[in-house]
Formats: structure tokens, sequence, C-alpha cells
């Protein structure tokens, strides 16, 4: 399928010939790649934390990746996978940028979003904004992961947040999603991010402290896989900052996943120095390089 093949006899000789054309190709994938798609990712599971965490929780296809999973192929061989769509995540930083690139621009991918490390964003914006893309605001990050516990804090009543809570959540999350992108998701999808918030909650994946019913910290579980988690949306009530709430909840969170064997992500932006300092005091350290791309709206 992914490569043309031609048998020819040379003159005089009788010798028969084999003649291979290399194909490279990207092509949808399905839920029949699914143990393909994984077998690649499973190759550097932190790379492939967010794309493998979100496959395996709904599976290749689903509404919630708010777009496709495409793979690039080289002689018929799985190379690279990416999510095309809202957001554009790519899986290997250099193969198939170009390609993807193509994919993206041909699908009128909505692209609001690029993210990986900076290396591959800027190849892939290199191809992508010869199709007319433009960007809007462009932030560096930090990787940061942790794999092992340096403090000692004293335990606190983190529990997982529940409905009641809905309306605090969306509140806080509009918040960090407005600060970090510059618009506010409530005006450009309101109901499609209540949803989101609302699926995550009842998911069991935010976490919160509680102080008379009032959520004075939060924090959210975005990718899980067997050997790692990605969490993110880490936000404290301006009212109790400056009280150790956020480095002892990150911190028993830190225990519950590192005594599951699992290491723990983040990403950070530079300039949240203090943010830093406790994540460091926590143990997570920097791996790489990250920028996330916010993109103009398609005409």
């Amino acid at each position: 399928m992914q490569s043309y093949n031609q048998i020819s006899v040379l003159p005089q000789t009788g010798v028969t010939v084999l003649t291979i054309f290399s194909r490279q190709m990207v092509c949808e994938l399905t839920e029949a790649d699914r143990d393909d798609i994984l077998h690649l990712l499973a190759k550097d599971t932190l790379r492939g934390l967010h794309l493998r965490g979100m496959i395996e929780e709904n599976g290749v296809c689903h509404p919630l990746h708010r777009g496709r999973f495409f793979g690039y192929y080289e002689n018929g061989v799985l190379k690279n996978i990416a999510l095309l769509g809202h957001f554009i995540l790519i899986y290997h930083e250099t193969i198939g940028l170009k390609q993807f690139a193509e994919k993206a621009a041909d699908i009128e991918a909505p692209a609001y979003l690029v993210l990986g490390p900076t290396a591959q964003v800027e190849s892939f914006w290199n191809y992508f904004s010869r199709y007319g893309r433009e960007t809007r605001m462009t932030r560096p990050q930090f990787w940061y992961v942790c794999r092992r516990q340096k403090m000692q804090t004293p335990a606190v009543e983190l529990e997982l947040a529940g409905r009641e809570n809905l309306e605090e959540i969306i509140e806080t999350q509009a918040q960090l999603v407005e600060e970090q992108s510059g618009i506010d998701p409530r005006e450009r999808d309101p109901e499609g991010f209540r949803q989101r918030v609302m699926e995550r909650i009842e998911s069991g994946r935010t976490w919160a402290v509680r102080v008379s019913g009032k959520v004075i910290f939060k924090v959210e579980l975005i990718s899980e896989t067997e050997s790692a988690v990605y969490l993110e949306s880490i936000w404290t009530d301006p009212d109790y900052r400056g009280r150790g709430i956020a480095t002892n909840s990150l911190n028993e969170l830190l225990r519950i996943f590192l005594m599951q064997g699992k290491t723990v992500a983040i990403l950070v932006e530079p300039e949240e120095e203090a943010a830093r300092r406790i994540y460091e005091r926590l143990g997570f350290t920097i791996e790489a390089d990250y920028q996330a791309r916010f993109l103009k709206p398609l005409a």
C-alpha cells in the first residue's frame, strides 16, 4: 500500500530485477490501527504521554479528541503520529512534519493551538504557515518531570471535585485558559467548555481542596498511562496563596502517583518563578523546552 514495486528483466542477461520505489504517505488512523499506534508511542513514554492517554481513555476515534489521528508512513511502516484538529499534537520531533502540515491544511483543521517541543513546533510551523495560517501568540514553556519526591509535607484533605463544585471549577478554569491564551473559552464555545469541565469532574480527574465547601485549590489530570501522568490547570485561590496549600497538595498527588510507579509531568511558563520554585523543591526538573503556539482562526 505504501510502496510501488516494479519487476523487470535486464536485456541480454535475463536477470530479473526488483525495483522498489519509496513512498511517503499520511493516512487517517482508525481503531484497527490501535495496536500499531500504541506500539510506536510506547518507545518514548513521556513524549507520547498526551496522545497515548487520549487513545487509551477514549479510543482512536472520539469526539472528545476534537480532531482526528493521522499516521505518517514510510515504505508501509508507521513512523509518526499526529492529532490534527482543534489542537495539533505530534509525537516525533522531525519525521513527517511537512506531510502533516499538508494534511492539516487539506482537511482545514481549526488548529487553535500547536503544542510540543519548541524545535518541533517551529519546524511544523515553517511548513504550516505556507497555507495562510497566522500566529496569534506564542508562549514558551518548560516540560517539568518528577520521578522522585524530595520533600515531606503535612497531609492535606485532597479529594476529587464533585458536581456541586462545577460552577466554581468552570470559573477558575476559564480564568486560567484566558490568562494563557488571551481568550475566554466561555465566549468561544460556552456549552462545549462547560461539558468538558463536567466530564473531567465526572471521570474523577479534577482534584480539589475545599474549606467550608469552597474550592481553594484545584488541579486536573489531563493524560494518564500505565507509566506516567500529565497534570494541568493548577490553581490556588488568591486569598489562600502563600500558605503552602499548593505545595502540600501537589506533594500529596506526587505521593499517590509515584507509589503507583508513574512519572509525573507538567508544563510551566518560564516567568512563573514562584510556581517553578515550588515544583523544583518538590522534585521536578526541566527536561525539555516546549512551545504553545496559538493561531488565528481560519478565515
